[in-house]
């Protein structure tokens, strides 16, 4: 099984150094919560039935300049 996302939400996000957190960084980091749920789930639903599962980005699928 595979899932395809962009290379942004395929890693977890990156903490800005400034003392304010941004609405984005917020946002990143709760696409980066939903996204590894999701995936635990999937990896656990392939386990079951003897799959495998990934994750592919444009990188990937060779689409970087997109």
């Amino acid at each position: 099984m595979l899932e395809v996302k962009p290379a942004k939400q395929s890693a977890p996000p990156v903490q800005p150094k400034t003392r304010r957190i941004s609405r984005k960084y917020l946002n990143e980091v709760m696409t980066w919560g939903v996204n590894e749920a999701k995936w635990k789930a999937a990896t656990e639903y392939c386990l079951d039935r003897g799959w495998q599962f990934k994750v592919i980005t444009e990188h990937d699928l060779g689409i970087m300049g997109i």
